[in-house]
C-alpha cells in the first residue's frame, strides 16, 4: 500500500533538486529522505532517480507518474481547506424542517442573510404538516425542526426559538383600523378568520373568548398565516393571526392592531436527543434567533 508520506518526499525531491534540499524542506534527515526514496522505488518497482554528472536527475518514469501524485495533493489540498471551512463554518449544508408560515417568512429572511457571510453554505428547508417536521427531525431527514405548535413530550430536545403576540389584521379602510387594541368585543359581528381550534394557537385564542365572556364563531379557518390574510384581502374578513406574516412585509396593504387578551405564539427549535450539531447548523439557529428579533422591531 503506497503511503502519502513516501509520496510527499518524492514530490519535494523533484521541486528541490536534490535530497539535502528536500530534507531541509522537510525538517527531515538526509538518510530518511534516502531511505524513503529506495522504499518507494520497491513499492512501485519503478527507478524514479539517476544521478547524471553529480546531479540527481528525474527518470522518464518518474514525470510520467509525477503529473499524477501532482493531482494527489492537490485533492490532499482540498479535503485540508473544505475541512477548515467546515470547522470555521464557511462551507456545509443545514436541513431544516419546519411549517409553511415560518419557512416563507423568518426562516426565508434568515437564509438569505446567512448566505451574505457564508456563501458556499447549502440549504434545503422543508415547509410540511405539522407531523412530518417532527418526523424529519426523528428520522435525521433534518438538522433541526421549528414548530409554532407544541412538541411531543420527551422525542426531542426543545429550545425557546422566540415569542410573539396574535395580532388583529384587517384592510386598512375597515373601521376597527381607527382603533389601537382589539377585544372579542369589538369582534362580535366581524367575518372573522382564524386558526382551527385543533391548533394550540387556536385553542387559545377560544380560551381567551371564553374568559372574555364573548361567543366565537369563525366564518374562515386556515391552518396557513398567508391564505388567512389573503380572506382579510379578498374576503373582508378580520384575522387574528400571528405576526410573522406580517413581518415579511408581504401583504402591505393590510394593518394589524394589537389584541387584548394577549395570546402568545412561541414558536421552538427541535433537535433530535444525542445528535451532535455541526458548528454551522449553531451558527444558523444564531441567525434565526437574530432575524426573529429584527423583524419584531419592524
Amino acid at each position: 500500500m503506497l503511503k502519502v508520506r513516501h509520496l510527499e518526499i518524492f514530490r519535494a525531491v523533484v521541486k528541490a533538486g536534490s535530497v539535502s534540499a528536500a530534507a531541509r524542506l522537510l525538517y527531515v534527515s538526509q538518510p530518511a529522505v534516502t531511505k524513503t526514496l529506495r522504499m518507494l522505488e520497491e513499492e512501485i518497482g519503478l527507478t524514479l532517480f539517476l544521478r547524471v554528472k553529480g546531479r540527481l536527475v528525474c527518470t522518464p518514469e518518474a514525470e510520467s507518474i509525477l503529473p499524477e501524485i501532482e493531482r494527489l495533493f492537490g485533492s490532499v489540498q482540498s479535503i485540508a481547506e473544505t475541512a477548515r471551512e467546515i470547522r470555521q463554518g464557511q462551507r456545509g449544508s443545514i436541513r431544516v424542517s419546519t411549517v409553511s408560515m415560518l419557512a416563507t417568512t423568518i426562516v426565508a429572511r434568515a437564509v438569505g442573510e446567512f448566505r451574505k457571510t457564508h456563501p458556499y453554505v447549502e440549504f434545503d428547508v422543508r415547509a410540511l404538516p405539522t407531523r412530518h417536521v417532527v418526523e424529519y427531525v426523528n428520522n435525521n431527514q433534518a438538522d433541526f425542526g421549528i414548530l409554532d405548535v407544541a412538541a411531543p413530550s420527551g422525542t426531542l430536545e426543545v429550545e425557546e426559538f422566540c415569542s410573539a403576540d396574535l395580532r388583529c389584521v384587517m384592510r386598512a379602510a375597515h373601521p376597527l383600523a381607527s382603533r389601537k387594541t382589539i377585544t372579542p368585543r369589538l369582534l362580535d359581528n366581524e367575518a372573522l378568520a382564524t386558526f382551527g381550534e385543533d391548533t394550540l394557537t387556536g385553542w387559545r385564542l377560544r380560551e381567551a373568548f371564553r374568559a372574555q365572556g364573548r361567543p366565537f364563531t369563525s366564518v374562515f379557518v386556515s391552518n396557513s398565516t398567508p391564505v388567512l390574510c389573503a380572506l382579510v384581502r379578498e374576503a373582508d374578513a378580520v384575522a387574528l393571526v400571528d405576526p410573522f406574516a406580517l413581518m415579511s412585509r408581504s401583504f402591505p396593504d393590510l394593518v394589524s392592531r394589537r389584541f387584548s387578551p394577549s395570546v402568545p405564539v412561541q414558536p421552538r427549535f427541535l433537535f433530535a436527543p444525542g445528535r451532535p450539531r455541526s458548528v454551522i447548523v449553531d451558527q444558523f439557529v444564531s441567525q434565526l434567533r437574530k432575524t426573529a428579533g429584527e423583524m419584531a422591531m419592524g
